[in-house]
C-alpha cells in the first residue's frame, strides 16, 4: 500500500514538474515571438524610410517640349504635350514624301534615362520606339520598330 501511495505522489510530482516546464517554455516562446514582431516592425519602418528617400531623390525630369532631329534621315519633330509622372503623350511628324503624323504615348525611367513609346493611331506604319535620353536631358536617340514587318529605323532628336 505504501508503494502505491508513493507511486501516486511521484506521478503527481512528475505531472506538476511537466506542467511547470511547459509553462516556462511556452512563456519563453511568446517573448521570442514578441521580439521577432518588434524586429520585423522596425525593419519595415527602415525599409519605408529608404523607399521614401529613394522616391524623393528620383524626381522625374520633364520631357514636355519640342524635340527636332532625324528619323531614318528624314526631318522629324516630336512634340511631347502631356506628362504625368513617368508617362507622357504627344505627336510625332516625320517628313517622308508622304508626311506621317502620329499620336504617341510612352513611359520614361528617370533612373536609367530609358524610354519606350508607341504609336496610337492605326496605320500600316505603326510601331514602337525605344531609346535613351542624354544625361543633360537635351537629346534622345533610339530605334523605331515597325509592327507590320519588324523593320527598324534609328532616330536622334534634340530638345529646343
Amino acid at each position: 500500500m505504501k508503494i502505491i501511495c508513493l507511486l501516486g505522489r511521484l506521478t503527481k510530482l512528475i505531472t506538476h514538474l511537466l506542467l511547470l516546464f511547459l509553462l516556462i517554455v511556452s512563456s519563453g516562446c511568446e517573448k521570442k515571438q514578441e521580439q521577432t514582431k518588434q524586429a520585423d516592425s522596425s525593419a519595415m519602418k527602415d525599409t519605408a524610410k529608404i523607399q521614401d528617400t529613394t522616391a524623393r531623390k528620383t524626381e522625374v525630369p520633364q520631357l514636355i517640349g519640342t524635340w527636332n532631329g532625324k528619323f531614318d534621315k528624314r526631318q522629324t519633330t516630336l512634340k511631347i504635350t502631356e506628362q504625368k509622372g513617368n508617362s507622357f503623350k504627344g505627336d510625332i511628324t516625320i517628313n517622308y514624301r508622304q508626311v506621317i503624323n502620329q499620336q504617341v504615348s510612352g513611359n520614361f525611367d528617370p533612373a536609367t534615362k530609358k524610354f519606350t513609346m508607341q504609336d496610337l493611331l492605326h496605320s500600316r506604319f505603326k510601331g514602337k520606339y525605344s531609346g535613351k535620353v542624354s544625361d543633360d536631358m537635351k537629346s534622345m536617340a533610339g530605334t523605331f520598330t515597325m509592327t507590320l514587318d519588324g523593320s527598324r529605323y534609328n532616330f536622334n532628336l534634340a530638345k529646343k
